[in-house]
């Protein structure tokens, strides 16, 4: 049985309809290096699935730089080349002990100062001193500096990075992966957890659905639930769990989501935005996903803007990111908008800070003494993305039928 809050499946990978438009509740894609995690999105979205070349692109400058930045740096200023070969050239030979050090004994001075820190500060709004690296591995494109070096002359035709061919539903967004995966299972929607509670046969979970408290016992549960709010739920959780679990950091998202009268705005997939002029650090354009998202002769622009702690105004946000867009030139003053809402998200992005391994193992091993299993992006507390969460899915399911 599954609780689900929503009143649809997914969660954060949920798609919506807006006046003819399809929007992802946050910009998702598919890809993988898993052979069954492949497989998977081939059945489950079998003869609905688009195949595509990232076309991702770093603005900045007034400019169009190709992801990656560092093996593409052709159409910035010579100088801003130059500064950044060399600075390949004297990086500093050390070990990390933290993300800033990874960035400059990586990419050297120059790559950090123009791109890597302030599009990761203006991420992650944490100090990039206090993050680990763990996080990193196969994340971040790594091109020698021969590599670089091509990139500064002229266009290089190479991709890098894991994404660098990815899968789109044709149809119903990224929320048809979920609405398929959900099929013929008992689902409880509507159904918001509030506490769980070990018994002598295993766990007693209680819910609520239509105003109303219900239990369900199992000799498992398995939870996707943030590690704060699972511990929150359990009455009898010991101080030093409820410390570790409270002092997890994380980020959230406000996705805004922007329908526009004329179609075209932009040919690529998805572009990043490091220079703190812009509030959003991010955006896609889901017609290129798949053209089954908006609606004839119409643009659609899915925008993400970080922040931590307290709630931004909506409609602030909005305005600013609909100045934004005119600024980069992807609107203009005499677009007609059909569409501009925003949602905000709790829950976004796991933050690494330097203490995420150790508070982390202490809620784990509390969860699972009480049969609890952790899985997915916040149950894990990993920087999962799909085919990552959906493993762990299948290793849950593995573990309780033992193997």
């Amino acid at each position: 049985m599954v609780l689900e809050r929503e009143a649809a499946p997914g969660g954060l990978c949920r798609s919506v309809e807006k006046g003819g438009y399809v929007f992802d509740i946050a910009p998702h894609i598919l890809f993988t290096r898993d052979e069954y995690a492949r497989g998977l999105f081939a059945k489950m979205l079998e003869g609905n699935l688009l195949t595509h070349d990232r076309r991702a692109y770093i603005y900045m400058m007034g400019t169009y730089v190709k992801y990656p930045f560092e093996a593409n740096l052709h159409p910035l200023p010579k100088e801003v080349r130059d500064e950044c070969i060399q600075g390949v050239l004297d990086r500093p030979a050390l070990k990390p002990g933290n993300f800033m050090e990874w960035i400059r004994s990586s990419f050297g001075d120059g790559i950090a100062r123009h791109y890597m820190v302030p599009y990761n500060e203006k991420v992650w709004k944490y100090p990039l001193e206090r993050m680990g690296t763990a996080w990193l591995g196969g994340r971040v494109p790594s091109p020698s500096v021969e590599e670089m070096r091509r990139g500064a002359e002229g266009e290089q035709r190479v991709d890098y990075g894991p994404n660098a061919l990815f899968w789109y539903p044709r149809t119903g967004g990224i929320g048809a992966l979920p609405r398929r995966l959900a099929e013929g299972l008992k689902v409880s929607y509507n159904s918001n957890a509030v506490g769980v509670k070990p018994t002598k046969k295993g766990v007693r979970v209680t819910y609520e659905k239509g105003g109303s408290p219900r239990t369900v016992e199992s000799s498992h549960a398995v939870s996707s639930l943030p590690l704060p709010e699972i511990v929150k739920i359990m009455p009898d959780a010991p101080e030093d769990v409820v410390k570790a679990a409270s002092s997890l950091i994380y980020n959230s998202i406000v996705c805004v989501e922007v329908g526009v009268r004329r179609p075209a705005v932009s040919d690529k997939h998805w572009l990043y935005f490091p220079e703190p002029g812009f509030v959003f650090n991010r955006i896609s354009l889901p017609m290129n996903f798949s053209p089954e998202t908006t609606p004839p002769g119409r643009s659609s622009v899915l925008v993400e803007v970080t922040f931590r702690g307290g709630q931004p105004d909506l409609e602030e946000t909005k305005a600013r990111v609909l100045q934004g867009l005119e600024e980069a030139e992807l609107l203009g003053p005499s677009d007609e908008v059909e569409v501009c809402d925003a949602s905000s998200h709790r829950y976004a992005y796991v933050i690494y800070d330097l203490d995420h391994t150790e508070n982390v193992s202490t809620v784990h091993r509390y969860l699972r003494e009480k049969r609890v299993i952790p899985v997915g992006r916040f149950g894990e507390w990993e920087y999962f993305n799909m085919d990552k969460s959906i493993l762990a899915g299948k290793r849950a399911a593995e573990g309780l039928r033992g193997g």
